[in-house]
């Protein structure tokens, strides 16, 4: 039987033929080498006993450096050394020698006969490497591909990971690209969207799943890195070319669900890439909203008032939300929720949270000031605002500014918020209540907020959803679900405000539960800060 040589490897292969040659001709030395006219290419070496290994020396040498045998073939059978030149094609020269002959007239047929079997086997062996390479490799840039995702998957063991972060990023119009510039143009913003990946990601695993869609994944990365890594790579992607990509991502820590965390990266790309392309439909008015929006802003023409809550068991004011009236230079006041699409699709909506929450440090400082007695007002941020790196500190930084008893201010955030999973609301709000800001959890009991989140979050008051509120005259499992989350809030020691009241049945309901805050349009729909100061404040 022979023997199989695609069950060994290169090396064993050829150093079992060029023993049997060595042994064949009683040489010192028997090689296998291929060179290009300028370069040696490879190295194969097999020696007699006692003789001192020559290859990596020969392999490091330049041609005008190398032995005899490899600059021109040796076919004198009574010389010392024999070489026989067979051509590989593309200038490169396969070259079959023996050196230090002690079996002298011997017939060089041997070397002529293995010389082409020698580059066809290692040519076989080059393209089998290749094919398995290109199994789990993408060949245009070199990342990991489908295959490799797969297995990694399936043999990942999240139990051994502390944390673990998703990022999912596509090319946005890649089919247009290739139709209006060319597919070299195409493949060009493919190989450079990869590099950046593999640069802001090193070490970590990226994959390319489909023509424009890539995936980052990162084991036991700090949330800290992990974020910054984000930030800093979508950066550089928008400074190359505006709106090249959509990025979304996720991270979470301990008893993670990979696939869980895969999708929440997808869901939030996937809303960006939405974004794009509406934007793209109307993208000769967009730098001009835009722009408009943002002159707003800085413009003061966003009005903070105020939403009271209501201490319903002594019928007094316990606090108050801020939210926005939007004061247009030609329309008036207008009700911002028609602006929040737009907003969120020019990530506007950071720089509206920031004016707010600003406005309501100086609403606090002035109250001071004049003694007015303070409440508690809460900001509610976005979640382009929570995802913005180092927002904890910018918000830490204004309260300082102002002196802010911060006590007395909150910012609301919601685990609804499709763009944020949990583990991200929680590092996030950790840190902004280490500078003792305190944190509001709202829209609890919706249908997109979960029940774990109290159990992974640090709060100090819990909103419960206004549809809740709205079903529970006369809903007994809702009342029984109200209940609960009281009773939880309790427990927890945080505050408990029932959200959306509107009518005198809702609020009988929430008093009879044992509820002690409540919001809603029942006692007053928001107020500018002059009227809540006057009818609430005594002044």
């Amino acid at each position: 039987m022979g023997v199989n040589y695609t069950q060994k490897s290169v090396i064993e292969i050829m150093n079992e033929i060029l023993s049997a040659v060595r042994d064949y001709y009683d040489s010192d030395y028997a090689y296998y080498a291929e060179r290009s006219e300028d370069e040696i290419l490879t190295v194969y070496e097999w020696c007699a006993d006692g003789k001192e290994w020559m290859r990596e020396q020969i392999r490091m040498s330049q041609i005008e450096e190398a032995p005899r045998w490899m600059k021109e073939e040796i076919l004198d059978p009574n010389d010392s050394d024999y070489s026989v030149f067979y051509p590989l094609g593309d200038g490169v020269m396969g070259i079959l020698a023996v050196v230090g002959v002690h079996r002298g007239g011997c017939g060089l047929e041997l070397l002529h006969t293995t010389a082409p079997f020698m580059g066809q086997i290692l040519a076989m062996k080059k393209a089998e490497k290749k094919q398995e390479y290109l199994s789990y490799h993408d060949e245009m840039t070199g990342l990991l591909n489908r295959n490799s995702f797969v297995e990694y998957t399936e043999a990942l063991d999240v139990k051994e990971l502390e944390s673990a972060g998703a990022v999912s990023v596509d090319i946005n119009s890649l089919k247009k690209f290739n139709l209006e510039f060319g597919h070299d143009y195409g493949d060009e913003v493919v190989r450079r969207v990869a590099e950046l990946l593999e640069e802001y990601f090193k070490g970590e695993h990226v994959f390319r799943l489909t023509g424009d869609e890539y995936l980052i994944l990162c084991e036991n990365i700090p949330y800290e890195k992990f974020i910054t890594q984000v930030h800093d790579l979508h950066t550089k992607l928008d400074n190359i070319s505006l709106d090249l990509t959509s990025v979304g991502y996720a991270w979470e820590k301990v008893e993670m669900d990979i696939d869980r965390l895969i999708s929440a990266a997808e869901e939030m790309m996937y809303r960006e890439k939405q974004d794009y392309y509406r934007r793209e439909r109307k993208e000769d008015h967009r730098p001009i909203i835009e722009q408009d929006l943002l002159d707003d802003i800085r413009g003061g023409r966003y009005i903070v008032c105020l939403d009271p809550e209501f201490d319903i068991q002594t019928d007094s004011v316990s606090g108050a939300s801020a939210v926005i009236r939007y004061h247009h230079k030609d329309l008036g006041v207008i009700d911002p929720k028609k602006y929040l699409d737009i907003l969120e699709q020019t990530k506007l909506s950071y720089h509206l949270d920031i004016y707010i929450f600003e406005q309501v440090c100086r609403t606090l400082q002035n109250w001071e000031q004049r003694e007015i007695p303070l409440i508690p007002i809460s900001v509610p941020l976005s979640g382009v605002t929570l995802r913005r790196d180092g927002i904890a500190e910018e918000l830490i930084h204004i309260a300082q500014k102002y002196r802010v008893p911060t006590e007395y201010l909150l910012v609301e955030v919601s685990d609804a918020d499709s763009q944020l999973n949990q583990e991200m609301i929680a590092e996030t709000t950790n840190k902004i209540r280490k500078g003792n800001i305190r944190v509001v959890l709202t829209r609890f009991g919706s249908k997109q907020s979960s029940l774990s989140s109290i159990a992974i979050m640090e709060f100090d008051v819990l909103k419960l959803d206004r549809s809740i509120v709205e079903e529970i005259v006369g809903n007994h499992r809702c009342q029984v679900v109200a209940q609960a989350i009281l009773d939880t809030c309790c427990r927890l020691g945080v505050k408990s405000i029932a959200s959306g009241v509107v009518t005198q049945d809702q609020l009988n309901v929430l008093k009879e539960l044992g509820y002690q805050n409540a919001e809603g349009v029942l006692f007053n729909k928001p107020i500018t800060v002059e009227t809540f100061e006057v009818r609430y404040l005594g002044q």
